[in-house]
């Protein structure tokens, strides 16, 4: 079957593994040509996408679309729509080898259009002579909720859409209220919790949270906000962010007390150990990974019966600091809560932030609660 290969042969300055561009092999452990050609090429050549997660992702989905190619021994070039649309109805029947669960359709509209840009820059680039994809104009239904730029929308609501892809509706964020905290929270040690805590009251996501450093800790404040500077992010680009002072306070603390013994006993048990600059690290004194931080939230919300995933935790951040900007803009009209939010988001469009105002739309008393209790509740 096929192979895809993450070398990880060079560490980013807060001693986390950095990815190199992932690598497709064939059953022979070949490198496969195209895929790698594009993930290449996506990587190094193509300049709207710099994030090493997206590089990953389409790895990923060329890395199962390449074991279906093998499985049922088709060649990569010569397939055509049926293909497509069969290894389609094989997700919407089937379920995910790696969480066992059935794939959610913006997951396998995902994985088609991934297909679709490969397929396209292979024409391209002359690699092969059809695309196995059509497209039509699809007429958007009334009944749905108007994006956040419809009153400038020139096409009257017709789009051009994938026909592969099937019919989605994407759900609105889902916020946690304190009292949800509160329950997941209740038994976790203080490195977790502390790991909560930050992406609650920043809004960073699990990797940004494993790649914060010593060195962007400061030793002391006074203010009550704390500026600080993140490199590790989901698009390479720094941002800042603004944690209250008590959890740096706490972090600090963390990091004299807990965090040193762990480099204390990794050092003794291995005389080659090298200390990472994370924050968080493992037991063994490695920097602690993105997908453990997953893991862990996930086991501490199942356990209490909360289904939520880390990323939640940004969206309740977003939801209630929304509401707490749209708050202080009544007193201070050059202040624009969406573009404020987006910046501290990280957002590159503003429509993707514009969904925290459908939140706020939906359900304002429990976004007014939680902007009340949350730092209250937390801090």
């Amino acid at each position: 079957m096929a192979e895809l290969l993450f070398t990880t042969d060079d560490f980013a300055p807060n001693g986390i593994p950095r990815p190199h561009v992932p690598m497709l092999l064939d059953r022979e452990m070949r490198l496969v040509e195209p895929a790698c050609a594009w993930l290449l090429h996506v990587a190094l050549v193509r300049g709207r996408t710099r994030s090493i997660q997206t590089w990953r992702t389409y790895g990923e989905v060329l890395y199962d679309w390449w074991q279906t190619l093998e499985a049922n021994e088709w060649a990569w070039n010569v397939i055509g729509v049926a293909e497509i649309a069969a290894y389609r109805d094989r997700m919407l029947s089937g379920r995910s080898d790696h969480t066992r669960r059935a794939f959610a359709r913006s997951t396998i509209n995902g994985r088609i259009r991934t297909l679709a840009l490969f397929y396209r820059w292979c024409v391209n680039a002359g690699l092969t002579e059809n695309a196995p994809f059509t497209a039509s104009e699809l007429a958007l239904s009334r009944s749905r909720p108007q994006g956040f730029l419809a009153h400038v929308d020139a096409t009257g609501g017709q789009q051009v859409v994938n026909e592969l892809t099937v019919r989605h509706t994407p759900t609105l964020p889902r916020p946690l209220s304190p009292a949800m905290l509160r329950r997941v929270m209740a038994n976790l040690g203080s490195r977790d919790r502390l790991i909560v805590e930050w992406a609650v009251a920043t809004g960073m996501r699990r990797m940004e949270v494993a790649g914060l450093g010593q060195r962007a800790i400061p030793r002391s404040n006074s203010d009550a906000l704390t500026a600080i500077k993140i490199e590790e992010t989901k698009g390479g680009k720094p941002r800042t962010v603004y944690p209250p002072s008590p959890l740096v306070d706490r972090t600090r603390a963390y990091m004299r007390e807990e965090r040193t013994i762990i480099v204390r006993r990794a050092r003794s048990r291995h005389g080659d150990y090298r200390e990472p600059d994370a924050v968080f690290l493992t037991e063994s004194g490695r920097a602690i990974s993105p997908r453990r931080i997953g893991a862990m939230f996930a086991a501490a919300a199942a356990a209490e019966g909360v289904t939520a995933s880390f990323h939640a935790l940004r969206h309740t951040f977003a939801t209630a600091m929304l509401r707490f900007l749209q708050r202080r803009a009544q007193h201070e009209p050059e202040l624009n809560p969406l573009l404020t939010l987006q910046v501290i988001l990280g957002h590159a469009d503003l429509t993707t932030t514009a969904i925290y105002l459908r939140v706020l739309a939906t359900d304002l008393t429990f976004v007014e609660a939680s902007v009340d209790e949350l730092y209250e509740a937390l801090l």
